[in-house]
């Protein structure tokens, strides 16, 4: 007969290896954190071993149950962050996120940064008020082992970064709602980040800059969203290794775009209140391979004279707003103007309104490039009908129409489309017709 074995009472998960229990730790809160150091001594410190810290005051206050915050509910949060990252500071942390919207001492606030930069903190994630951050928060500028900071502030706060300012491991910056105090502040930050592959600045304010100059030989990806320029207010990017450039803003003053001949994608949506001619704008980015643009954006293009040449454009993207969608019908000239000054075009995908007419002569890119096109907002009309029949009758190398047609379109009414496209004369022998 096989014994019994009497199962006692074991406290297994104690007995892990340290590394297993820091990444169980790492899902709870830092308030939860803190409490397990009292199951037992084994736990005690555990917590001071944890490379990710997250802490979050609005967000954690509320989820405790708080609708309003008590200054006695503010110091015992402050408390527990003096714990986790002052008081037992036994390990370099790998990233450190800080929310705090609240009013904290700043004293304690830059105790709380200077602790992580002395523990090597590589990912630092600020959002918080101006009034917990001086304009020259120094003890940043003394962090070598950065490889991503992000900030996200409040429009009256000003980042004057000293000269000589260096940052060798600093990868990716994102600021947010972060001016700048001149022109050389820009440039020491960027000149003191030898290894920067990505810069995204969103909601900035250019009323102390003059030429916002963003020059480096390394940077790859660049991203500028919803800036707030003065009416003098230059652009300069000089960036021989950028591959990819996001640009949803006004038109300034005045661009130089220089050395982007490795641009492979840009996204651009801009708005041009000003009246700026956007010719230089469109001639720096003119080597992109892949490009999407607003409905602005596109006009504004449409607008220049000369019309500049894509010579290696091979995606074209048009996203159409519902807003403008009322004022197509005035414009004088469409997508199928652009067509002409892309020779490469493989991949064609835009709103059927942007096509304002039928060019006389097929462009050239239809005769043995152009393989995918994608129609949105399609309709049973005659003339959306013709658009379609045109595209087949004069794209050769077309291999695949996808049609997407208005909303609401029943299947009946998506059923007559196919059949009278599927009966229209098409040049290519390898075409396949998709409706959605």
């Amino acid at each position: 007969m096989a014994k019994q074995v009497k199962m006692e009472n074991v406290d297994r998960i104690s007995g892990l290896h340290d590394s297993i229990l820091i990444h169980i730790l790492s899902f709870l809160s830092a308030k939860q954190v803190i409490r397990t150091s009292i199951l037992s001594t084994r736990w005690r410190y555990l917590f001071a071993l944890l490379p990710n810290l997250h802490f979050d005051f609005e967000g954690d206050l509320w989820r405790r149950g708080y609708t309003s915050y008590r200054h006695i509910d503010i110091y015992s949060y402050a408390s527990l962050v003096d714990k986790m990252l002052i008081t037992h500071n036994m390990t370099n942390i790998d990233k450190f996120r800080l929310k705090c919207r609240t009013m904290i001492d700043p004293d304690r606030f830059h105790a709380w940064i200077s602790a992580a930069v002395h523990r090597g903190v590589k990912h630092l994630d600020l959002n918080i008020s101006p009034g917990k951050f001086t304009t020259r928060p120094a003890v940043l500028f003394t962090c070598r082992t950065l490889v991503t900071l992000k900030l996200c502030m409040e429009f009256d706060f000003v980042l004057d970064v000293p000269k000589g300012a260096h940052f060798p491991n600093l990868k990716t910056i994102h600021l947010e709602e972060v001016n700048f105090s001149n022109d050389d502040s820009v440039k020491s930050l960027l000149s003191g980040c030898t290894s920067l592959e990505d810069l995204v600045i969103e909601k900035f304010l250019m009323s102390n800059i003059s030429n916002f100059n963003i020059s480096h030989p390394f940077l790859k990806r660049l991203t500028l969203l919803y800036t707030y320029q003065s009416d003098y207010g230059w652009i300069t990017i000089d960036a021989p290794n950028l591959v990819y450039l996001e640009y949803d803003d006004e038109l300034v003053a005045g661009y130089s775009l220089q050395n982007l001949q490795s641009l492979v994608k840009a996204d651009i949506d801009i708005s041009n209140s000003l009246q700026v001619d956007g010719s230089t704008f469109f001639r720096g980015i003119c080597n992109v391979r892949s490009l999407i643009l607003s409905d602005t954006s596109l006009e504004l293009l449409l607008s220049c004279a000369p019309l500049p040449v894509f010579p290696n454009l091979v995606k074209l993207k048009i996203h159409c707003s519902n807003d403008l969608r009322p004022y197509y019908d005035q414009w004088e000239k469409g997508l199928e103007t652009l067509l002409s000054s892309l020779p490469e075009l493989e991949k064609l995908e835009f709103n059927q309104e942007a096509l304002i007419s039928l060019p006389e002569k097929a462009p050239s890119c239809f005769l043995s490039k152009l393989k995918s096109i994608k129609i949105s907002d399609f309709t049973d009309e005659r003339d959306c009908i013709g658009k379609a029949k045109y595209f087949l009758k004069n794209g050769r190398a077309l291999e695949k129409l996808t049609i997407r047609t208005a909303l609401r379109y029943s299947g009946e009414r998506k059923s007559k489309i196919s059949k009278v496209l599927s009966a229209s004369p098409w040049e290519s022998k390898h075409l396949c017709i998709f409706i959605f």
